[in-house]
This record gives C-alpha cells, structure tokens and sequence, in this order.
C-alpha cells in the first residue's frame, strides 16, 4: 500500500515567500511523526512531497522534491495516480485544508481526512459556534463585531475567525480596547470572546460517522507575550480522559462528517468545559501520542477508513509525553 502524505505548510503552502523557522519546525514535526508511524505498518510505503528549500531526505520516506520553477500542484496530481491513500496535514485558513480536500474527495484513491463539508465548517470558527449552540454543547461565548456588548469579563480575545491556533489572535486588556479592535477597518475578519481563565486542553480524538474514541487528552503549553497568546507545547496524556469522553462524544454526534484523527481545543475551569475549536486533521499533539499510548496511532485510522467504523476499543495513555515546539524536542 503507497500512502502520500502532503505536509502542505512546509510542502507547498509558502512557496516564493520566506519559510518561518516556527512553522518549519512545527510542520516538520508533525510530517516526521506520521511518516514514522505509518511506514511502520506491514505493506505500507510512504511518499512524501517536499519543497526543494527543505531537507530533501524525510527518513522513512521516499520524498519527491518540487524543484524551482515546478508547480505543486502538477506534481501532486501525478502522484495522486500512483497512490492508495492519501493524508494532507494542512492549515483550515484560507479554506486550505477544504480545498485541498474537496479537490480529492473523488479521486480512487482513500483520502485519509474528514468529509470536506465538515473541514469547511469547522473552518470558520464563528460558523462552527453557531452550529455547536444547537446541540448544547458549551463553548467560549463568540460573536462578532456586531455585537460585542454581549461579552461580558474584563479582559477578552480577538482572532481571525478562520485562523489557526494561537496564530494572530490579540489580548483585549479593557472594554476599550475590545471597543476599539471591534471598530477597526478589517474586523470583519475577527471573532471576539472573553478571555476564560482555566486549563488549556486539546484533545486529541478518532472520529467515525458521529462516534469517536478520545485518545489522549493534553494541557496545552501557551504564555501570554506582547499583547498575544505563543502556544509552545504540550504534555499529551496530561489528564485522563474519563472526564472528557461525554463532551468529546456531543461533539462526534454534532458532526458526523469528523473522520480519522480530530484535535478539539478547550478551556476547563472548575466549573466546565468549554469548546474553543475543533481541527480537523493532525495536530501537533499526535507527535507525542504514539509514545503516550505504547502503540500507534496511525493502524486506527487506516483501520477507521478501512471498516468504515471505529475500532472496538483503543489503549489508554501510560505516561504523558512532552512536545516541545521551541527545543524541538520529544521526551
């Protein structure tokens, strides 16, 4: 079995413009771990599509680099023909990732992503809370512009409301500043929610056809600095998951389109857990996982695609893994 796996950060999405070392390193990790994953499967070999300004030999893959001056795109749709499976590791920005997706979702080959109807949704943030709030799911309070005097706290968020992670989001100090950010030329671009003290929480899910599986549940690593919110890590295994499988179940049920791997964003206080947003592909989160769980990853999710439905049962985590995005580190 070929599996391609198109990292599309690293792989093509920066391509005649400067590539950011914090986006290398984080693309990078991720490709590397699922590359290691997957090729460690009996009968599976790997492809990887690699941008010539990048390290041109991805361990355990055979890596095919788009040299200067050659599209992408041509050389992914080529590769497409040759392969079984298919797996895009990509940003929901800009709908990316739906793109991406949907240009795919017909081909023979599997496509290792959710449907791409439910990447789109879960694309645009404020999309995605309206949608939730019909099957009470609690969530961070989100409105736009518009209506920022039903916020209610006395500091509060803006980000982009098709962003990813802590990407651009800014720290609303006052009710003046929020004022002033609402007012600005491009808020249309923008959600606003309160600032929710608590525990940062990702999930990191196996979704199939409105069920899902919680595979670890991780305390995100993220420090307030200039005005703005840096996520540097996470310790995946961190919690255990008996307290998140009803809220990680309601949002399954919410959104049957989520396939194969899934991270959810969360903030937990004593009184609740509350959604921040749902990513529709691998997080960094699954660079630790496979060492979290004793066992890997990547069989469940050949394994969903293959049956159609979610294994009968998953391991649990035995000890939690560090992800270190600054140090670059695994421990």
């Amino acid at each position: 079995m070929n599996i391609l796996i198109f990292e599309y950060i690293t792989g093509g999405g920066l391509i005649g413009q400067p590539l950011p070392a914090s986006l290398a390193r984080e693309g990078d990790m991720m490709l590397y771990a699922a590359v290691n994953d997957f090729r460690a499967l009996p009968g599976c070999d790997v492809l990887v599509l690699r941008d010539h300004r990048l390290c041109k030999d991805v361990p355990g893959a055979h890596t095919v680099v788009v040299e200067p001056g050659e599209s992408h795109d041509t050389r992914l749709d080529a590769l497409a023909d040759t392969v079984h499976s298919m797996l895009f590791i990509a940003p929901e920005n800009d709908e990316i990732l739906f793109s991406l997706c949907k240009r795919y979702s017909e081909k023979s080959f599997q496509l290792l992503n959710a449907e791409p109807q439910t990447i789109r949704l879960t694309s645009h943030k404020f999309a995605t809370y309206r949608h939730l709030l019909t099957h009470e799911i609690s969530q961070v309070p989100t409105c736009t512009a518009a209506d920022i005097g039903s916020l209610q706290g006395d500091r509060f968020v803006m980000k982009p409301e098709d962003g990813v992670g802590c990407s651009n989001i800014s720290l609303l100090e006052n009710r003046s500043e929020l004022q002033a950010a609402a007012a600005g030329s491009d808020h249309e671009r923008f959600i606003f929610q309160p600032y929710v003290q608590g525990a940062h929480v990702s999930l990191s899910l196996l979704c199939w056809n409105g069920a899902c599986h919680v595979l670890s549940c991780n305390r995100q690593q993220v420090r307030e600095e200039g005005g703005s919110l840096l996520w540097t890590g996470c310790r995946v295994g961190a919690f255990e998951k008996r307290k998140f499988t009803g809220f990680a179940s309601r949002i399954a049920e919410a959104l049957p389109g989520l396939r194969g791997y899934v991270g959810v964003d969360a903030i937990v206080t004593e009184e609740e857990i509350l959604l921040v947003e749902i990513n529709p592909r691998l997080t960094t989160s699954y660079v630790g996982l496979g060492s979290a769980l004793g066992a890997n990853p990547a069989q469940w999710i050949l394994q969903c695609f293959a049956e159609q439905a979610l294994p009968a049962v998953v391991p649990s985590c035995n000890v939690p893994v560090d992800v270190d995005l600054e140090g670059r580190r695994v421990a």
